[in-house]
């Protein structure tokens, strides 16, 4: 990526036994678990829960979602997962994210993006909301 969307976040933690495959290596599948605690973050970090932006009667579904593998997390080392958003459409929301690790906790593991759709408790799609833009400072 040329420069990473603001505002972001990083979520920390180290890779634990039971996100590994019996080569102490984190399955591929629990990157989305990652980027989901990250996107948690960073909603949180902005003044709101995933719970209060539910019960204001916006669903944030995953319509999409990518992952690009570039080294494998291993057990017990740090990861950070950075957290933006880098796009906006009428009815929905893009995250990227930039999953960094160990030798020196700068190496770039993993690259990926959820796309997700604005819709209503029913699963009707419904406009970006104004108060979620400005929560979430754009």
């Amino acid at each position: 990526m040329e420069s990473f969307p603001q505002p972001e976040t990083t979520y920390r933690f180290h890779v634990s036994y039971g996100e590994t495959d019996a080569m102490r290596v984190a399955y591929y599948g629990e990157f989305f678990h990652w980027f989901e605690r990250a996107r948690s973050q960073f909603i949180r970090e902005r003044g709101m829960s995933y719970s209060e932006v539910e019960a204001r009667g916006l669903m944030l579904p995953v319509r999409n979602a990518t992952c690009r593998y570039l080294r494998p997390a291993r057990y017990d080392e740090p990861v950070g997962v950075r957290c933006g958003i880098r796009d906006w459409g009428r009815a929905s929301i893009t995250f990227v994210y930039e999953v960094y690790g160990p030798p020196d906790s700068s190496t770039l593991l993993a690259r990926g993006e959820t796309e997700h759709a604005c819709v209503t408790p029913e699963g009707k799609p419904v406009r970006v909301p104004d108060w979620l833009k400005a929560m979430f400072g754009t």
